[in-house]
């Protein structure tokens, strides 16, 4: 799909959240937008062009992109869609040419390398997640400058960190059984949790092959499994283990059994939360497509990640079970200097999760 989108603005900034320089006019980026995950940005820069503005403005290159000290947000019209840090800057140079290749992910990612040492006590699962932020973010140095927006009352749970890191704190609640939650790490550096980001869209459908451009529909039993045992921690006859099996899957597939280790888990009952979990993911072939739609039929600042839309695949008598309302996981969005854009979707299902509560 293409289409001409003249209100894209790419803007670097500096750790105090100062635009530095717009390079909207010099760069084309591919934008990876994944819902309860890390989005990436990956950008090219001439780097002649770029040492001259920098000249400009009268800065020093290096004071203006650099990893870790550059931050950069992207705009599509008035609505920011990505925020966050520079990873790599790699420059390369051929003949004449001389290019910067550029990284940056989400401001989730910072979280990667944060760790809490602290233990909650039947504490609310987005209070924990809140809390682990918000204590890293208070030693000297460590403030990245995220607040905290509107949250939602999940669960309570225990946890227990022994320097555990807190985006995995974070993304353990999307997940961990037996309720969980959506959420967010906004441009803006708000973070909010939901019982469910984004909605039904029911009044957008994509169908093949009137709206759309090109469609995948791939299938493996790879991750085909309908008996899970689930071990816990301890040894011998006093570790603690967990059986949880689909009897329709087995019936349709036969058996297929996969182990799992919760090595750190010493309550029964988040066991088998967790083993029941990983066969929820696995009992079933998930049929997935992967989308490009045609131009102009998927308006990017009205739906996004989280949002479900109707899939259907017309004209196919194998593939005639492609008809239902799928979430969108993540979108793929390449912008060149013209401003011409190319998106694709990503989808699972609503009710695809599963249960990963290891160290709870």
């Amino acid at each position: 799909m293409q289409l001409i989108s003249p209100e894209w603005r790419v803007i670097l900034l500096d750790l105090s959240d100062q635009e530095i320089m717009d390079i909207s006019a010099i760069t084309s980026f591919d934008l990876e937008l994944k819902l309860n995950d890390t989005s990436t940005l990956a950008f090219d820069l001439d780097l002649v062009e770029f040492e001259k503005r920098c000249l400009a403005i009268g800065a020093e290159p290096q004071t203006v992109l650099y990893p870790q000290k550059t931050e950069i947000k992207v705009y599509l019209e008035d609505k920011a869609m990505f925020g966050g840090i520079i990873s790599t800057v790699d420059s390369s140079y051929e003949g004449v040419n001389a290019t910067l290749t550029c990284s940056a992910d989400s401001y989730l990612h910072y979280f990667s390398k944060r760790f809490v040492s602290k233990t909650y006590v039947a504490t609310d699962r987005s209070a924990i997640a809140w809390d682990a932020i918000n204590t890293v973010q208070t030693v000297t140095n460590g403030d990245l400058g995220v607040t905290k927006g509107s949250t939602v009352t999940i669960f309570n749970s225990d946890l227990t960190c022994d320097y555990r890191d807190v985006k995995s704190i974070i993304q353990l609640y999307t997940y961990a059984q037996p309720t969980t939650y959506d959420f967010e790490i906004t441009p803006d550096k708000v973070f909010n949790t939901y019982t469910r980001l984004g909605s039904d869209r029911t009044d957008v459908e994509l169908v093949y092959p009137q709206n759309i451009q090109s469609i995948k529909v791939p299938r493996s039993a790879d991750t085909l499994f309908n008996k899970i045992i689930g071990l816990g921690s301890g040894s011998g006859i006093e570790r603690k283990q967990s059986i949880q099996q689909d009897t329709t899957s087995q019936i349709n597939y036969r058996v297929l059994e996969k182990k799992e280790s919760f090595n750190s888990v010493e309550i029964q009952t988040t066991l088998d939360h967790n083993t029941q979990g990983k066969l929820e993911e696995s009992r079933e072939v998930l049929v997935l497509p992967e989308v490009v739609p045609q131009a102009g039929v998927i308006d990017l600042t009205v739906v996004g990640v989280g949002d479900s839309i109707r899939v259907k695949l017309q004209g196919s008598t194998y593939n005639n079970d492609v008809d239902a309302m799928l979430r969108i996981y993540g979108m793929k969005i390449k912008v060149d200097k013209d401003n011409v854009q190319d998106l694709s979707l990503d989808f699972y299902k609503p009710d695809a999760g599963g249960g990963l509560e290891e160290g709870a």
